[in-house]
């Protein structure tokens, strides 16, 4: 779902991956002689110099922001869309190498508050001009948990610059569909002491979040129907916050602290109808619902702790970490039955759904970096991590209480690990090689006695290789093997059974962590005004979890297991041009040929994607800036062995306009997709029991504006730590 309007006027500011800056020829002397005595006015020269903006190392790629000028009044979402290999499309959905299938750290590990729904949201609300860089670690080495994960997005913050003061920024976007988004950051040091504030609200209102859908199910056996309409909206209150402080001790040693959060509410109000028909295209049945969220919330907090001590021996550092976070998501459903014909086959009016979840986390790290001589690094560490989920499902039917479900559902799982990781610099040829170990215990109970508890453990251990070669200072060539694993959460393995007129679905207790592999070559090219990355590569899994979908007695019903086969082979291509005075042209995108298998069902499906982001970003006089853009997916691409992805695409246009002394007041206005009214969403299952197809309409036009003020004249910004903690093992639950 989009939030807000900002992210598609933030695709408006991508810059080339070298930076030009002009020099004003009056600041030179004015008369100079040339060749053969001849004279030249310098008036009419401008010296031009140019900043590499992205840099390649041997497990990622890095994009300079503090260097570049547009982060003086973007927000950190406008600044993805500029990072090699990332993607953020019309509706604010973030994309690595062209999967979904990745992490967001800041400073080296993950903020809780990176994860969910809601991440977009979050990012928009964090001023660009805080950042240092931001990091894409295309293949994360054994220092890294075993998380599954394809890739990294590490968000830097910038290092103390040792200024005293106080500074900030402050900024406003609103949009044509009554939706609204307020959000400031400050930071102020005193001698040692550096404090940051960010904190950041949103309103979305009722037009931006309407919706149209239908949808269409045929069961195989029986060769009934089902054709589902429904439409209605989902305003959404958000507020993100989060305070961050450092302390340097002395010259070797610091402290940080930071904590923070969000809080979002949903107002949901659909109304909807079902028709069941027999093969020969005759009612059955049918009825229309309403359905409500009168209680939504959730909330995700967290805070951290963590010392760092290096020594007289540049380059060996000591971290030691500790980290608590908590989620909670409160759930409760209305759905109120209506308009009834034909033979309904159940008993019941309608049904509640209360479900509440809550997630506690606690971490200890401990992390060791000692280099011998200029040739070799070596990296180690150990974790321990406590987790426990605990979740109240009840279902309460109307009319019909014998039906009522419902259990209560505890899961613990403690986490060891340790890993070590060499890397080696050779002349032209640099080496990473690293071994990581986690051994993990999950417990189950069930507090209610509904049933009887279980309790497991798992042992993983998880290599991880590189190898590049500096062909020059221009190019460079990377080869990479890694392996990763994920783990079940709460809502993957909580077994109680929801169940509506014409679906059920439950968790399943006995699944299991799934290893993937994956091998990967990398090209980089940064030259003076093209800079290229190509990266093929192959991804492979034998015991995926993923969701089983199966009719019992004309209901679909879902749950999961460890049962895919995951093949995918791929190549994803970054590219800026800057062939003209003022003008970029950028290009993010690929291919991609994706494989799944059940053996148990004997399904399979495949096929072929193509995603692409181009944009064209121009500078014009008067301070100006013209920004347009379009994107898309096309193809054939599964989503799983039962349904394809939806193809779609978006575009875009913007113009800015900076004012007041060093560009502290910037003014955007933006258009999304001004051609098209609607946005539409279209995906298809024709795999398994039951085939059809869901189609959702959405708003797709919105003309916006936003303005940003930057006061202050302080430059620091809170220290952090080199190394520190990052949990990103799990798949399912309310922590994701």
């Amino acid at each position: 779902m989009r939030l807000i309007f900002l992210p598609i006027a933030a695709a408006l500011f991508v810059t080339p991956a070298t930076a030009q800056t002009t020099v004003p020829a009056d600041s030179l002397a004015t008369d100079t002689t040339g060749i053969g005595g001849k004279e030249y006015d310098l008036k009419d020269v401008e010296v031009v110099a140019r900043r590499k903006y992205v840099k390649a190392d041997i497990d990622k790629l890095t994009y300079d922001i503090a260097h570049d000028e547009d982060s003086k009044t973007k927000n950190v979402l406008e600044m993805l869309r500029k990072v090699p290999l990332v993607t953020v499309d019309g509706q604010d959905n973030i994309k690595v190498k062209g999967s979904s299938s990745f992490k967001i750290y800041k400073n080296g590990h993950p903020d809780p508050s990176f994860e969910g729904a809601t991440v977009s949201q979050i990012l928009k609300s964090i001023p660009a001009n805080t950042i240092k860089k931001i990091e894409v670690i295309t293949d994360p080495g054994a220092k890294y948990d075993a998380e599954g994960t394809t890739a990294i997005l590490n968000i830097v913050m910038k290092d103390n610059a040792g200024l005293e003061g106080v500074a900030g920024t402050v900024n406003l976007g609103v949009n044509h569909l009554g939706s609204f988004q307020p959000a400031f950051d400050l930071t102020t040091q005193t001698g040692k002491l550096t404090v940051a504030v960010n904190y950041g609200c949103a309103r979305v209102g009722k037009r931006q979040t309407k919706s149209e859908s239908s949808g269409l199910t045929d069961y195989v056996k029986s060769g009934e129907r089902d054709i589902t309409q429904s439409s209605g909206h989902g305003p959404v209150d958000f507020h993100f916050g989060d305070i961050s402080a450092s302390y340097e001790l002395d010259s070797l040693n610091l402290i940080s602290l930071s904590a923070g959060g969000y809080y979002y509410k949903l107002h949901q109000n659909y109304n909807s109808s079902m028709r069941r028909e027999d093969a020969a295209g005759q009612l059955i049945y049918g009825y229309s619902d309403h359905s409500t969220l009168p209680d939504y919330d959730y909330y995700s907090f967290n805070g951290r702790f963590d010392y760092q001590h290096k020594t007289h021996l540049d380059g060996e550092v000591l971290t030691l970490s500790y980290m608590g976070s908590t989620t909670r998501q409160n759930n409760d459903n209305d759905n109120d039955f209506s308009n009834f014909s034909g033979q309904v086959p159940f008993a019941y009016t309608g049904y509640v759904q209360r479900q509440n979840e809550k997630f506690f986390e606690h971490t200890a790290q401990a992390d060791y970096v000692r280099p011998f001589g200029k040739v070799l690094k070596v990296e180690t560490g150990a974790k321990y991590i406590n987790r426990s989920n605990k979740s109240k499902t009840h279902v309460e039917y109307t009319d019909a209480e014998s039906l009522n479900t419902g259990n209560d559902f505890n899961h613990t799982t403690q986490v060891a690990a340790a890993y070590v990781e060499g890397i080696a610099a050779m002349g032209k040829w640099s080496l990473r090689a690293g071994l990581r170990y986690e051994y993990s215990h999950m417990k189950a109970t069930y507090p209610d006695g509904s049933q009887q508890g279980f309790s497991k453990s798992l042992s993983d251990w998880c290599p991880s290789a590189s190898v590049q070669y500096k062909i020059n200072d221009a190019n460079s060539l990377r080869l990479n093997y890694a392996t990763n694993i994920n783990r079940p959460g709460i809502s993957y393995l909580n077994p109680t059974r929801i169940e509506t007129p014409t679906t059920v679905s439950y968790g399943n207790p006995a699944l299991n962590s799934a290893r993937n592999q994956s091998l990967e070559m990398t090209y980089m090219y940064i030259g003076k005004n093209i800079t290229l990355n190509i990266n093929p590569g192959y991804y492979f899994t034998n015991s995926q979890i993923a969701s089983v979908m199966f009719v019992d007695n004309d209901k679909t019903v879902s749950t999961y297991g460890n049962i895919n086969r995951q093949r995918d082979a791929y190549t994803n291509i970054y590219a800026t041009v800057n062939a003209w005075k003022g003008g970029t042209l950028t290009f993010n995108g690929g291919t991609a040929y994706h494989s799944y298998r059940n053996p148990n069902a004997d399904l399979a499906l495949h096929g072929w994607n193509v995603y692409y982001w181009i944009n064209y970003d121009q500078k014009l006089p008067w301070k100006l800036q013209l920004n347009a853009g379009f994107g898309g997916n096309a193809g054939h691409s599964p989503a799983s062995v039962y349904s394809l992805n939806s193809n779609y695409w978006w575009h875009f246009f913007g113009i800015q306009r900076s004012f007041l002394k060093d560009d502290r007041l910037t003014v955007l206005i933006a258009a999304d997709s001004p051609f098209e009214r609607h946005s539409v969403y279209k995906s298809r299952t024709v795999r398994g029991d039951f085939l059809g197809w869901q189609r959702d309409i959405r708003n797709g036009q919105q003309l916006g504006i936003r303005i940003s003020y930057r006061f202050g004249s302080l430059k620091a910004t809170v220290k952090k730590v080199d190394t520190t903690i990052e949990n990103n093992d799990m798949v399912g639950g309310i922590k994701k």
